[in-house]
C-alpha cells in the first residue's frame, strides 16, 4: 500500500511508523500515548521540543504514576529529521515506563 498523503518513503521511519509505534505503546503498557510538538524561544528558527507521553487510569493515592514522559529538543544533532525524532522518542518513552513501573529486560 502507498503512503498518500503522509511522506514519501526513505530510509528511516516515516509518519505511519510512528503511528504504529505510539498503537504498539499504547497496547502494551494500556495507556493513552500522545507527542506534542512545540515550539521553543522567540522567532523562527529556535527549533521545537518534542514531548512524549503516556497518560494511565491510576487510582487516588497509588504509588504508580498517572503520566511518563519524555522531552528532547529538535534538531538536534542525532537526528536530520523531525519524523526521525519523534521515533525514538517513542523508544524513550517506553523505556521510562520500564522503569517506572520496574519492569527489567530477561538479560539484565
Amino acid at each position: 500500500m502507498r503512503k498518500v498523503g503522509w511522506e514519501d518513503s526513505s530510509s528511516g521511519p516515516d509518519w505511519i511508523d510512528v503511528e504504529g509505534m505510539m498503537r504498539a505503546i499504547r497496547a502494551v503498557h494500556t495507556g493513552a500515548i500522545e507527542l506534542v510538538v512545540r515550539p521553543t524561544g522567540i522567532g523562527f528558527g529556535t527549533g521545537v521540543d518534542v514531548l512524549a507521553r503516556a497518560r494511565f487510569d491510576a487510582l487516588p493515592d497509588s504509588s504508580l504514576p498517572a503520566e511518563v514522559e519524555v522531552c528532547r529538543g529538535w534538531p538536534c544533532d542525532q537526528h536530520s529529521r523531525l519524523v526521525h525524532h519523534c521515533f525514538a522518542l517513542l523508544y524513550d518513552l517506553d523505556a521510562a515506563i520500564g522503569k517506572q513501573y520496574k519492569q527489567t529486560t530477561l538479560l539484565e
